[in-house]
């Protein structure tokens, strides 16, 4: 009996050794066995060049600047495209600075990225943030600008239908407006004046009408860079097209 009692105890004492060995290698695997949450980088946003790409990508390249302003951090440009819809971009404080040059002129517009101040005054607080605007504009129109008496007008015939298109410079780039003049003469010599056209362009092409009681004359013309794309003349009764003349061509000044 004395014998089996140290016998038990050594028994007891070893299980009990070999749960707690046990337990801490159980504890390892378990947690090795849970998945390890992967490390999530949160989304990072641009500030550089990448930002400013998309929005000068929705810039006007070729229009009409109708008005330039000085502001505190950057020069203001409203600029009409082809499609006459206006929009107001930054440029450079050089283009402000010459805005007798480029005002009611077609030009290309070339961008950059720029760091402009981005303060709530015009102190510096050194915050900035990236912009795309106007480095430099390419006037289209130079032959027209150093000949401004013959730019005002225009004459075309097809040979039964002389055309003269006059005051055009009167239209500044926005849709409806403009005043210019109209003559149209037959080759018997009947011609007509009429005068209050006014200029729409939508969709790749200007419109210009005048209105004369019942009658409506529209000068229909595609937008090239050029300029010289072959217009139609259209005239209506109320709602009636009753002339749609075609072949126009410049007639050559002397």
């Amino acid at each position: 009996m004395n014998k089996l009692i140290p016998a038990i105890v050594l028994i007891i004492c070893s299980i009990g050794i070999t749960s707690c060995g046990n337990s801490p290698t159980d504890t390892v695997t378990q947690n090795q066995l849970q998945p390890t949450p992967e490390k999530t980088t949160p989304p990072q946003t641009n500030s550089g060049n990448n930002q400013a790409q998309p929005v000068a990508n929705k810039q006007p390249q070729i229009g009409t600047v109708t008005e330039l302003v000085t502001g505190d951090i950057i020069c203001y440009a409203t600029i009409v495209d082809e499609q006459g819809i206006e929009h107001r971009v930054g440029a450079s404080f050089e283009i402000c600075a010459e805005s007798e040059k480029y005002l009611n002129k077609k030009v290309r517009a070339s961008y950059e990225i720029a760091s402009l101040n981005d303060c709530e005054s015009i102190e510096p607080c050194g915050k900035s943030r990236q912009e795309s605007i106007i480095a430099s504009m390419e006037i289209l129109d130079k032959k027209t600008s150093s000949k401004p008496a013959a730019s005002n007008s225009q004459t075309l015939s097809n040979g039964k239908w002389t055309i003269t298109i006059g005051n055009r410079d009167s239209w500044t780039g926005v849709n409806n407006t403009g005043n210019l003049t109209y003559k149209g003469c037959d080759v018997k010599g009947n011609c007509i004046d009429l005068k209050g056209g006014k200029v729409t362009c939508r969709d790749g092409t200007c419109f210009t009408g005048w209105v004369n009681g019942d009658y409506r004359y529209i000068w229909s013309q595609a937008i090239t860079e050029d300029g010289n794309a072959s217009p139609t003349l259209i005239v209506k009764k109320g709602d009636t097209e009753i002339l749609n003349a075609t072949g126009f061509k410049l007639v050559p000044t002397s």
